[in-house]
């Protein structure tokens, strides 16, 4: 299923499958677990239920062949900042990446390191898109 045709995620869903991107896959135990520890009060069949819709969703896939299902992110999250980065483009800025780029940019301090890996970035794209007939 790609990015543009999987349905959107509830925060609750968001939760649970930001801790399958910080542990990797688990059962249901572990990711109920985690979601306590980072603060929520959900019961098993909570996590379950979020599980069973992310999986419905596209976001996570289950391995149902031990005892215990294993669930694990089926989408990195570099993969779906990009999917909303591009749903957010098309919505403020008629597809246009970059004004949004930009916005966030003038918003943060970004340390050395960090434009440091900007420049590497851009240092990287450059030779692709001088082969596609770009500046």
């Amino acid at each position: 299923m790609a990015n543009a045709e999987r349905m959107p995620m509830s925060d609750a869903e968001q939760a649970v499958l930001k801790v399958l991107w910080d542990h990797g896959a688990m059962g249901v135990k572990d990711v109920l677990e985690k979601v306590t520890e980072a603060g929520q009060e959900w019961s098993r069949s909570t996590v379950i239920t979020l599980l069973q819709r992310l999986e419905k969703k596209g976001y996570v896939v289950c391995d149902r062949s031990q005892f215990a299902f294993v669930f694990q992110a089926a989408v990195s999250r570099e993969d779906e900042m990009r999917a909303r980065m591009n749903q957010l483009a098309g919505e403020l800025c008629d597809g246009e990446t970059l004004p949004l780029v930009l916005a966030f940019a003038q918003q943060h301090r970004f340390s050395p390191d960090e434009i440091e890996r900007f420049r590497e970035m851009i240092d990287q794209i450059k030779p692709k898109n001088k082969k596609r007939g770009g500046s």
